[in-house]
């Protein structure tokens, strides 16, 4: 991607329209109802343009200077450059005072305006005046952060200024986590940047874990010394973070087929997973369970382990509380797992939507969300589904999910 000043422009440009409209401009039935809203107000562009505009079609088209003014016009503005102007004095207002950090309209732009004109220095100054401890947006800032660096052009650069602050570290590296990981990039990184600054051991187990589940995910080895250091692993893990516990427990689980340990070995495991979950939210347990079902799915231990009853419950009262809200990814493996392993005699909720967006686990969404759309599609939507799911499951190191369908009416 080009990060241009025109560019920034315009990215702000198409969300200030979808904020005034109301709508997420996703697919061509929305530009069709966009188009309808301004033909409303005597604007003339039409579904196509619209659909160019926002990527839909042809991703590369640069958009005609009046299709901007028209756009421009439709939020009140007397033309596109007048727009540009407005947003460029009111990101630099806010450059020079990084206080004003997610306190007005224009947050995000002072951040984004800084990123896109490679000035790392206002990135770090910003980001180290917002007191993420206290605020109910740090995973919307770790979000917007996350996305930021995987279309970056600069990628290095970018990932060497936020690892050299307390700030980045937190809200990119351990709270954003890239599980797509497209191009290794985020493995590298950790590897590279985060481990070299963080040298504790909780740190090294949260670099080790996420390496080597991947490694194992996509069928690839994992060193002697790595999986050593999961083995002899000792701190008292009440005073771990519970993604650093969670990622601990699926990765022994991996590590436990890959050795051929015995299966009483791995339903020990995930009862040391069940006694210590007591310690954590619900919100946090959601985790817990979602990544162990993941690792007994790919070890194909999974049917075997759900004769603990205890954890074949715990799977479905997690469901129960959710009242049928997603809000993560993992959600939706637990909500998926329900459709498979219980019978009609349990009143599950509805299906829904993830709620959230979570872009660093795209890939696992898709997945996820296509296998519970298998379980209830009917020709010839069922047929497209299977024919696309375990290709795409392959290749994104997701494919635990089709051993996790083999397990419906089991």
């Amino acid at each position: 991607m080009i990060h241009t000043k025109e560019s920034f422009y315009i990215v702000q440009l198409k969300e200030k329209l979808e904020d005034k409209i109301g709508i997420k401009i996703l697919q061509f039935h929305d530009c069709r109802i966009f188009s309808e809203l301004l033909i409303k107000e005597k604007i003339n562009i039409s579904a196509h343009t619209l659909a160019r505009f926002y990527g839909i079609l042809k991703k590369e088209h640069k958009p005609y200077v009046s299709t901007l003014n028209m756009l421009a016009e439709f939020l009140g503005y007397e033309s596109f450059a007048v727009f540009s102007a407005k947003i460029d004095a009111a990101s630099i207002q806010l450059l020079s005072n990084p206080n004003c950090f997610l306190t007005g309209e224009f947050s995000y732009t002072a951040l984004e305006l800084a990123i896109h004109n490679n000035d790392y220095k206002s990135v770090q100054l910003i980001l180290e005046q917002y007191d993420y401890k206290n605020s109910l947006e740090k995973n919307d800032v770790a979000a917007f952060l996350g996305n930021a660096v995987r279309v970056h052009d600069q990628k290095e650069q970018f990932l060497k200024a936020l690892i050299e602050i307390d700030n980045g570290q937190v809200l990119f590296y351990e709270s954003f986590v890239d599980e797509d990981d497209p191009g290794n990039y985020y493995s590298e990184a950790l590897a590279n940047y985060y481990i070299k600054y963080k040298k504790d051991e909780p740190s090294l187990l949260f670099k080790t874990c996420f390496q080597n589940a991947k490694k194992i995910y996509q069928n690839k080895k994992c060193t002697k010394a790595d999986l050593d250091f999961i083995q002899n692993f000792s701190y008292n893990l009440y005073q771990l973070h519970f993604h650093q516990v969670s990622r601990l427990f699926e990765l022994k689980i991996l590590i436990s087929e890959k050795q051929k340990k015995s299966l009483l070995h791995t339903v020990r495991l995930v009862e040391e997973l069940l006694a210590i979950l007591p310690a954590y939210s619900t919100d946090e347990q959601r985790w817990f369970l979602s990544r162990a079902i993941k690792a007994l799915a790919f070890t194909k231990r999974l049917t075997y382990v759900l004769q603990n009853k205890a954890f074949k419950e715990k799977i479905i009262q997690y469901y129960f509380k959710t009242t049928g809200k997603v809000g993560a990814v993992a959600d939706l493996i637990i909500q998926l797992t329900c459709h498979i392993i219980v019978d009609e005699s349990y009143k599950l909720f509805p299906l829904q939507k993830i709620k959230t967006n979570p872009i660093n686990e795209t890939n696992t969404r898709v997945t996820v969300e296509s296998a519970t759309a298998y379980l209830y599609a009917k020709e010839p939507v069922k047929q497209i589904i299977d024919k696309n799911l375990q290709s795409f499951a392959q290749q994104t190191g997701n494919s635990w999910i089709m051993n996790l369908l083999e397990l419906k009416n089991y």
